[in-house]
Parts: structure tokens; C-alpha cells; sequence
């Protein structure tokens, strides 16, 4: 199995997508995530196979009893199902986000795996960190990282 451990904001949440959903007055729970950036994501599971696991704090919203999390959540996962790079799992909460992702691979059996994030939060985990693809929050996933990932997940290039 190969996996894509995603983060959202600043990922899939972008300045364009921001303005995007301003633009077409979506409220937050029917939110549009950016398009260039699911796109890179679609591309990236289907050519290697990788299913998607939710790292984000998103996961968050799966947690609380609140109708509007609970919307929130759902549109996540619809969204991603409709573009072709369903959520398949979460990682565990309540530790750091390194250690969340190790426990995940420790109960899994993963044989490569990347990690999109606009943040490093790895410093727990040296050997998560290595499968780290840093993403710009300024634009998101675009083919430049989604190259980077694709190398990782093929086992060509070590991550940066």
C-alpha cells in the first residue's frame, strides 16, 4: 500500500480558493477547495495508487457534536470522493502531527507513503520528516510538488 498523508489548509485551502468562495458567496460548510490543487491530487493517487489519509486538523470536525462540523466534514470528504482521491482513513489524534503519521504507519501496512503539508511539524520524527513534500501556502499543490511526491512514492528520489 502507498499513502498520501494530506493537510488541508494551505494545501487544498488556498488564496485562490479563498477568493473563489467569496466570490461565489459558498458558505464555509459548501466550500470549494482549489481546483489546481485537487487536480495535482487526482493525478498523484491515480498514478501511483496511493490512497489518501487525512492528517489535517480537519480531522478535528469529525469529532465534534455540531451540525456544522459535522457539514464541514462531509463536504471534505465529498468533495475529494467526487474528484477522484477519497479519504480512506484519518490518522490518530492527540499527539504531535509527526508522531500521528507514525502511529498510523506503525498499524498499517504501508510500503511508501508522502506527506503534503505547508508546515513542519516533524521535527519528532526524522524518518516522517523524509517523506515530507513542503507545499507553498501562498499557492497550494502545484505540478512542481506533485513531481516531488510522485518521486517519493516511487521510491526515485528521497523526499527533500
Amino acid at each position: 500500500m502507498k499513502a498520501i498523508f494530506l493537510d488541508v489548509d494551505g494545501v487544498l485551502c488556498t488564496p485562490l480558493s479563498f477568493r473563489l468562495n467569496r466570490l461565489l458567496r459558498l458558505p464555509q460548510e459548501r466550500q470549494r477547495f482549489d481546483l489546481i490543487s485537487l487536480y495535482w491530487l487526482r493525478r498523484l493517487a491515480r498514478e501511483t495508487g496511493a490512497a489518501v489519509v487525512l492528517s489535517s486538523t480537519w480531522r478535528d470536525l469529525l469529532m465534534l457534536d455540531d451540525p456544522f462540523c459535522r457539514k464541514a466534514a462531509r463536504n471534505l470528504f465529498a468533495r475529494l470522493a467526487e474528484n477522484g482521491s477519497p479519504i480512506v482513513d484519518v490518522t490518530p489524534m492527540g499527539m504531535d502531527k509527526g508522531a500521528e503519521i507514525a502511529a498510523w504507519l506503525g498499524c498499517s501496512r504501508c510500503e511508501r507513503y508522502v506527506v503534503l503539508d505547508d508546515n513542519d511539524c516533524f521535527a519528532s520524527q526524522p524518518e516522517v520528516r523524509r517523506h515530507w513534500v513542503r507545499i507553498p501556502d501562498s499557492r497550494g499543490l502545484r505540478r512542481r510538488e506533485a513531481e516531488t511526491a510522485f518521486r517519493v512514492l516511487t521510491g526515485n528520489l528521497p523526499a527533500p
